[in-house]
């Protein structure tokens, strides 16, 4: 489908993403390398510095018909690439290691396809989204009021997904990616001298309480899939042999595969901790991070797909768990039809979040006869 000339400033684009990796947030030249791309591909209209840097490109049928938005990140992570490549990240700490270079080059594929085919019907919209990594991008950029004049009925995205054959299609009907968040939970006591503790309120009893109370949610709670609770760091107190505790802190990261099952978990940890803090007078405080929705696809769309990825003459393999991780698409699709779906990067590629990772460009070609294959099916 893309010639070889197309193909080739493809991977160069990618190759030009992949040095200049931004973290979230901070997505400027990201974001100027591909205005600059699209420009090109002459869209109707080109909307920029949504929600921060993110743009969003539009082109028009001549008929009214479905409006369709594909989604692509722009974001990096903060972590040191280990790889020794031709295109190695020139950001000290800051590379692409789940492959957002390679998915915004996909989209970048399709907007060539649309310079020289636009939709008869509807509108395509084409949106590089700043910020998913933090889970803060698609909240933000559903709230900025460029966007807000934007209607769409159907939404896609697409995931690289390492150790999965290369270049099959992976999706599934209902919940695609896990519901996370972080949650910080402060306890307050009292310091005491470390001979007379009674005399305040030390909440390491209570804290390690809490930790055990997590495992008997998870063991007697009406939860309808996996459903995680994993403490990822804590502090009790300070560094000193004389002082008794009167502070404490437990990072905590709440992950389930349902929408039901997320909102029971965040009930109950709120509620059983509530409880032992009361227990031992001891102040709590809540705080949330990094909240991620489930991303739940539409099962008229995983037909789409399915009937894309066949009529692509790409394999397509029904999944049967959602992806552990988390992905904030899924706030698009609260309010129009869609899917996400995985793009297999290879069986020997290293995974996701890895300091060796790279994003395989024989998948590009794939990614872009996906979305096409979607523009004929909705837009044609």
């Amino acid at each position: 489908m893309l010639d070889s000339t197309k193909l080739a400033k493809l991977i160069n684009l990618r190759h030009e993403l992949h040095q200049n990796a931004e973290l979230s947030g901070e997505e400027t030249k990201t974001a100027t390398l591909i205005t600059s791309f699209i420009k090109q591909c002459q869209p109707d209209r080109l909307i920029e510095n949504i929600s921060g840097h993110g743009v969003l490109a539009i082109w028009n049928g001549n008929e009214t018909g479905n409006d369709t938005l594909f989604r692509a990140e722009l974001d990096a992570l903060p972590i040191q690439e280990t790889n020794n490549l031709p295109y190695t990240s020139t950001q000290e700490g800051v590379s692409h290691k789940c492959g957002h270079d390679g998915h915004m080059t996909i989209l970048c594929g399709l907007a060539l396809q649309l310079a020289s085919n636009k939709p008869s019907k509807g509108s395509i919209m084409l949106l590089f989204q700043p910020a998913e990594e933090t889970g803060q991008g698609a909240k933000s950029v559903l709230a900025d009021k460029q966007f807000q004049s934007i209607n769409f009925d159907y939404a896609f995205a697409l995931h690289n997904l390492p150790k999965r054959k290369k270049g099959t299609i992976y999706c599934k009907k209902g919940s695609f990616c896990a519901a996370s968040t972080g949650l910080i939970i402060k306890l307050q006591g009292k310091t005491a001298h470390a001979s007379q503790p009674h005399t305040g309120n030390n909440p390491a009893i209570a804290t390690a309480q809490m930790m055990f109370c997590f495992d008997r949610i998870l063991e007697t709670a009406e939860f309808i899939n996996k459903t995680l609770i994993t403490i990822t760091h804590t502090t009790i107190g300070k560094k000193s042999f004389g002082i008794s505790a009167g502070h404490s802190e437990m990072w905590l990261t709440l992950r389930a595969f349902e929408r039901h099952d997320f909102d029971l978990v965040l009930l109950l940890v709120e509620k059983e901790t509530k409880d032992i803090a009361s227990k031992y007078g001891l102040a709590i405080e809540f705080s949330y991070h990094e909240p991620f929705e489930v991303t739940e696809n539409h099962t008229e769309s995983v037909e789409l797909i399915k009937s894309v990825a066949e009529q692509s003459d790409l394999t397509y393999k029904s999944m049967r768990k959602p992806n552990p991780w988390s992905e904030d698409f899924g706030l698009f699709l609260k309010s129009a039809k869609g899917a996400m779906f995985g793009l297999g990067s290879g069986k020997k590629t290293t995974d996701l979040h890895n300091p060796d990772y790279d994003f395989p460009n024989e998948i590009i070609e794939p990614g872009v006869k996906m979305f096409w294959g979607i523009v004929q099916q909705l837009n044609a």
